[in-house]
This record gives C-alpha cells, sequence and structure tokens, in this order.
C-alpha cells in the first residue's frame, strides 16, 4: 500500500510519518519503505538543496524541478517498491506540488494532471492531511530555527497552501484522511492517525 503525508510546513507531518512507518514496520510486522520529496533518491538531494534555496528566478521552475524529482524518485524508489508489494510511507508527493504551484503560486492545474497521467505517477492509495491554521505552523516552524524559503513567504502563503489541500481532499475524498493537529500532542495525533486507519480495514491482517 503507498500511503502519502501532506500538510503545510510545520504541521508535524515529517514526525508523523517516521512514527507511522515504525508502527508499519515494528508493529505490523509490514515490509515498508520510508521515504520523503523532494529529494527521497540517490542523487536527489541537489535538486532538494536547489528548491529550497529560494534562489530561482523563473515562474516554472520550481515547478519543473518537483516534477523532474518526483519522475527520478518514482523510477529509483517508489516504482520499484511497489512491484516488489512493499508498503510505501512517503512525506510529501504529488498532492504538495499541486497545493504549492496552483494554489500557492496560481500555475494551471490541468497542466499538472495531464504531466502527471503522461508521466504514469502512482496514485497513492491513501493520502493523510494534517490540518492546522497557518499561525499555529508558522509559530511551530520558527521554533525549529532558521525557516526555508517556503516558510519565510509567512501567512498569507501559507493560507493559500491549507486552502489547496483541503480542497485537494475534497476532490478525491475516498482517499484522504484529515486530521486536525493544532491542539493535539504528538501522540494525541498518532492515535487518531491508526484508528482512522484500522477503521477503513486497512492493515488488519496482523
Amino acid at each position: 500500500m503507498f500511503v502519502t503525508f501532506e500538510g503545510i510546513d510545520g504541521s508535524g507531518k515529517s514526525t508523523q510519518a517516521s512514527l507511522f512507518w515504525k508502527w508499519l514496520v515494528e508493529e505490523k510486522k509490514r515490509d515498508a519503505l520510508f521515504t520523503r520529496e523532494p529529494g527521497g533518491w540517490p542523487g536527489g538531494d541537489v535538486l532538494r538543496e536547489i528548491v529550497i534555496s529560494g534562489k530561482l528566478k523563473h515562474n516554472w521552475s520550481e515547478a519543473y524541478l518537483f516534477m523532474l524529482d518526483r519522475a527520478e524518485h518514482i523510477a529509483s524508489v517508489i516504482q520499484p517498491a511497489i512491484d516488489s508489494g512493499r508498503d510505501i510511507v512517503c512525506e510529501r508527493y504529488h498532492d504538495s506540488t499541486l497545493a504549492y504551484q496552483i494554489w500557492g503560486r496560481g500555475l494551471p492545474l490541468e497542466i499538472f494532471d495531464e504531466l502527471a497521467k503522461l508521466s504514469a505517477f502512482p496514485v497513492p492509495d491513501l493520502t493523510i492531511l494534517f490540518d492546522i491554521t497557518p499561525e499555529s505552523a508558522l509559530k511551530r516552524a520558527k521554533s525549529r530555527g532558521d525557516l526555508d524559503s517556503f516558510e519565510s513567504e509567512g501567512l498569507s502563503f501559507m493560507a493559500k497552501i491549507r486552502e489547496g489541500y483541503l480542497a485537494l481532499s475534497k476532490r478525491d475524498p475516498e482517499r484522504w484522511i484529515v486530521i486536525e493537529c493544532a491542539e493535539k500532542n504528538t501522540a494525541e495525533v498518532f492515535e487518531e492517525i491508526t484508528g482512522s486507519v484500522i477503521s477503513r480495514g486497512l492493515f488488519c491482517d496482523q
């Protein structure tokens, strides 16, 4: 099963994705792979550094790099894992690009839909969205130290990304689980994730 974790910066998705992967491996005894975007493939760190540097000038450069990174990530890591029957836990995936580039940057959705189809990007079986107010997310991000180029764009940008994610979750509601996480601690959020997953009849074979 291919599971993706999404949310604006500071939503806690990195922590929860790692916990979920460990839960699959240690408690459910699943053969599970943990990966992330951008940069989750050999050589991908170079693209990741370029993207988060904030130095790109052309309106489409960021989007092209994300799509290139995803194509290589799929070819090198995700598709081989799918073909071998492994579970995949991926922190950020194509929905991140849609939220950030369409709602955040104002690029056309239909172009990305067509590119994903032409590129044969695998569609996740399940996407878990961590919903949080931009104010709470930015406070969390600042507590970690220096902000990256996306976090530095401020509350209005983060509000657009949140709007995008919520719109995407309504576009394909059977694939998404939306977790409101602003007022919950790490353990409470994780308990809600596993409870929601199990209630859907997923990962119940062990």
